[in-house]
């Protein structure tokens, strides 16, 4: 009897303590975005992220990575004559995390290929709006890096996400925990995991894979990490992680929305505006004749 009662309580204990615990699972939100070209090749180009949608609120007030320092990465190996990053008989697949793009999308720089990238590099791919820059992950790899935001992400009490992440496969997960200035550790450590991926959208097609794969995301607060503020991640991944092919971009201050400027008016080319300053002085003589001929 006495075994009973302790069971039942210990029981109800365990599960009043799931209960209250705080979830780790990654909320969900709305990717706007316009992609540059159309068809089969709209996986390819250039995906520019407008704004996002969390609760019935749209934002595009947005914090990019500007600084990356990296801790570790697998190296590339064995690059032989001829070998490349592509797909096909001479693939590479060696290493983890290198930067990639769509097929036919612009990028800050080059990819980095067979060559093992910088902090540089990468906070170029990830720290911009276009989500076909991507950071891309070998399956095998396993990396540490510090990803510094342009400003400091406080936490607030709208009940959005501060952080925002974007995985190619919706097939991958991805470790992460909150830096400070310095880059030292603070609070605690988050996976977020595949299975809590909410489909983006869309899907991307870059230099490393050959065919679209549909583009997943996760949304992250920071009570999730346990601080109330943070100047950057620190994200891992190891071989259990099944290689993360990412993008993260964070809210910056209270969510607002501020529509881009009108596209700029186009100015006629030099031999165009000629033509049309020669027509307009010949209507205008015409004009003169046929008043002349009336007088």
């Amino acid at each position: 009897m006495k075994i009973y009662r302790i069971s039942t309580f210990l029981f109800i204990c365990f599960g009043a303590g799931l209960a209250f615990s705080p979830s780790v699972k990654a909320a969900t939100f709305d990717t706007n975005f316009t992609q540059s070209l159309t068809g089969a090749d709209a996986s390819k180009g250039d995906i520019w992220l407008n704004y996002i949608t969390q609760n019935g609120t749209k934002f595009n007030n947005l914090s990019f990575v500007n600084k990356v320092d990296i801790l570790s990465n697998t190296p590339i190996a064995n690059v032989q004559a001829g070998s490349t990053s592509t797909p096909g008989d001479k693939n590479n697949n060696t290493g983890a995390a290198s930067t990639d793009k769509g097929d036919k999308a612009s990028a800050p720089i080059a990819v980095s290929g067979l060559k093992d990238p910088t902090g540089a590099e990468i906070a170029a791919f990830v720290g911009n709006k276009n989500l076909n820059n991507i950071i891309d992950t070998e399956d095998t790899g396993s990396f540490k890096m510090n990803l510094f935001f342009d400003s400091s992400i406080q936490k607030d009490n709208t009940g959005l996400d501060n952080l925002f992440f974007w995985e190619r496969g919706m097939n991958s997960d991805l470790g992460i925990q909150a830096i400070d200035s310095n880059g030292k550790l603070i609070g605690k450590f988050l996976q977020l995991n595949r299975q809590d991926q909410k489909n983006a959208g869309y899907s991307i097609d870059t230099t490393e894979i050959d065919g679209a794969q549909q583009v997943g995301s996760w949304g992250v607060q920071l009570k999730q990490l346990g601080v109330t503020s943070l100047s950057g991640i620190q994200i891992t991944t190891n071989a259990d992680y099944n290689g993360p092919d990412f993008k993260v971009i964070a809210r910056s201050g209270t969510p607002y929305y501020q529509a881009p400027p009108p596209a700029p008016k186009k100015v006629p080319e030099p031999n165009t505006a000629v033509a049309l300053g020669l027509f307009a002085i010949g209507a205008l003589r015409v004009v003169k004749k046929k008043s002349l001929v009336t007088d």
